[in-house]
């Protein structure tokens, strides 16, 4: 048995071991590449209260104001088309602001599909902020959620945008590289959105 077995999970082991490790890497290869004209954007990660995994957390100011750029993250159908790595966002019903989306995103590189049914809709306002939330109904992840705050400053000139991102993909790797995942991506989606009001607005 032990000159069998033993080697045997030793193996096993190690494969794991090496799965583990190549997933990481694959997750945290791509750096952000931030373009001239992208908005100064602060990250970090939130704990959540009996996870191990953090929130990630990403505030930035884009020079629109707040009509400009509340009809972009109102446009579900339409993430997939700026959003990092959505590869498809189909809206099934919607009411409004409120939406019920089908969405997909790639992970590692493309070595996963996240896929999930959500449900959109906007908060009570909090003030002149408008808020959007995003909540996974069904999928192959264990969670996701997601929050827009959106708040005019600069007697309106600009709009600052308050993102966060809570995924729990239920893949086998440390929890710190989800929570480095969820402050990369919210930090991205700011960015994103950003370009993605001059792209709407130059070829409106």
């Amino acid at each position: 048995m032990d000159s069998y077995g033993r080697p045997r999970q030793t193996s096993r082991m190690s494969r794991l071991a090496s799965f583990v490790l190549l997933l990481a890497a694959l997750f945290l290869a791509t750096s952000p590449v931030h373009a001239a004209g992208e908005p100064d954007v602060r990250t970090a990660q939130i704990a959540e209260e009996g996870s191990n995994i953090s929130w990630g957390h990403a505030i930035g100011v884009i020079d629109k104001p707040i009509d400009q750029v509340f009809p972009v993250v109102v446009d579900y159908a339409n993430y997939a088309h700026f959003m990092p790595n959505f590869t498809k966002s189909k809206v099934l019903a919607q009411r409004g602001n409120r939406a019920m989306v089908y969405m997909e995103v790639s992970v590692a590189a493309g070595t996963f599909t996240l896929w999930g049914q959500f449900k959109l809709s906007e908060a009570p306002a909090e003030g002149e902020t408008r808020v959007i939330e995003a909540r996974l109904q069904e999928g192959n992840m264990d969670a996701f959620s997601a929050t827009w705050r959106l708040t005019p400053v600069n007697d309106g000139a600009r709009t600052e945008v308050d993102f966060k991102l809570y995924v729990d993909p239920n893949m086998p790797l440390p929890s710190s590289v989800f929570s480095r995942e969820n402050e990369r991506a919210a930090g991205n989606t700011v960015r994103a959105l950003s370009s993605r009001i001059a792209y709407t607005l130059e070829h409106s």
